[in-house]
């Protein structure tokens, strides 16, 4: 990407997306219209430091997920900043690189999160200079109540509740269930032809 100063706002969307599926398709959406977004950014991440001890797929194959899921949207767009960069992928140092790299102040950058997420945000690697770089925006779960996180500086997305998980994604396919409507086509078709999550 080279420098984009014309862009107004846009928000960081970080997550292991192993593999992508409608749901995180939806909350990017959703996210778009209601934030008003300009660009809306998929983060694959390359060793996210709550999953370290997890077996995840290759970054390559959830970054190509990925792009193919998105590909008929330009709306969204999706970078392998922390994949290059390889190591544990800290939020914090992410949004250090494309706050900078947009040129954009806290009011025109936000950190989309699930609410799984905003309860352990406390938890995370300098949490105080998330916020203040970022504006968070929060995407609810089904059994995930907000009320219980300890930030209350934070936008809800209203996108539907829709109670699909990579981990029950990943169990169909170990069971040879279909995948079908809950992966993109594309995807679906992607894991099938490397015989991900078997």
């Amino acid at each position: 990407m080279g420098r984009e100063s014309f862009i107004l706002r846009i928000a960081i969307y970080g997550g292991t997306f192993d593999p992508i599926h409608i749901a995180h398709l939806i909350i990017a959406e959703y996210a778009f219209a209601e934030l008003s977004l300009d660009k809306l950014i998929f983060i694959p991440s390359f060793s996210p430091p709550h999953k370290l001890s997890v077996p995840m797929t290759s970054p390559n194959h959830r970054l190509h997920m990925v792009k193919l899921a998105i590909a008929e949207n330009p709306k969204l767009n999706v970078s392998d900043f922390e994949i290059i960069k390889q190591g544990t992928s800290f939020t914090v140092d992410t949004l250090i690189h494309f706050s900078g790299h947009f040129h954009v102040q806290k009011k025109d950058l936000y950190l989309l999160v699930g609410a799984d997420n905003l309860l352990d945000f406390h938890l995370w690697k300098d949490p105080e200079e998330i916020v203040r770089l970022a504006q968070i925006a929060v995407a609810n779960r089904p059994s995930f109540t907000l009320s219980n996180a300890r930030l209350t500086d934070y936008v809800v997305v209203g996108a539907p509740l829709l109670d699909i998980s990579a981990s029950m994604i990943r169990k169909r396919m170990q069971q040879k269930k279909s995948v079908r409507y809950l992966v993109p086509p594309k995807v679906e078709e992607y894991i099938l032809q490397h015989g991900l999550y078997q």
